[in-house]
């Protein structure tokens, strides 16, 4: 529970820590949802209460489109919002952070894609995060990868994968409505979107 929450807010707080670190300014971090209608649901309208005046502005320009920009002496970073509809948009495009909203949606291609964008000029230590339900078109790669770690990659690639499981039970701030509302769910949807058990979609 509060994945998108976290997504958002984690996204800001390294933008502001990575331009105290390098002084760097203008660092562009991107956020994905895989179509406008979600990203417009789980992000742009929960910024405009969520993130403060002082803090920087939402909007779209010519340079960075959708977007929430920090304030100049915040490091001026640019959480740039974005959808996967068609990832091929960003052939040339540069994020020094990827945060990836419910991942299971999206193909393998599209994460292998946007892997080879994320690249910035003085951050060696460049990430990728995202938040995820099991279930989803993508559930056996990701599940594969995050949770198996059994993947093609270079040796030294591979501790950089790590898998943080958190249930909605983790979070103190989830109305207890909303948990009913998942224990009437049919059994296997419950145990994926309320148990977080990646197993019970195994094979589809």
């Amino acid at each position: 529970g509060g994945k998108s929450y976290w997504l958002r807010w984690y996204s800001i707080r390294w933008l502001i820590k990575k331009a105290k670190e390098t002084g760097l300014k203008g660092i562009v971090a991107g956020l994905f949802c895989e179509d406008y209608p979600s990203l417009k649901d789980r992000h742009v309208t929960k910024m405009t209460t969520e993130f403060p005046d002082w803090m920087g502005k939402l909007g779209e320009d010519s340079k960075y489109g959708l977007s929430y920009r920090l304030r100049d002496d915040l490091g001026g970073g640019v959480l740039a919002l974005r959808n996967l509809d068609d990832p091929s948009k960003y052939f040339s495009s540069e994020f020094a952070l990827q945060a990836v909203d419910e991942l299971t949606r999206d193909s393998k291609e599209t994460f292998q894609f946007l892997r080879f964008r994320k690249r910035w000029p003085g951050i060696a230590d460049t990430k990728f995060i995202a938040g995820t339900n099991p279930g989803g078109i993508g559930h056996d790669w990701v599940k594969q990868m995050w949770i198996n770690k059994v993947f093609d990659l270079q040796e030294q690639e591979r501790d950089q994968f790590q898998y943080v499981k958190a249930t909605v039970l983790d979070n103190p701030h989830i109305d207890p409505s909303y948990i009913i509302s998942l224990d009437s769910l049919p059994e296997r949807m419950r145990r994926a979107y309320k148990d977080g058990d990646w197993d019970v979609f195994e094979g589809q």
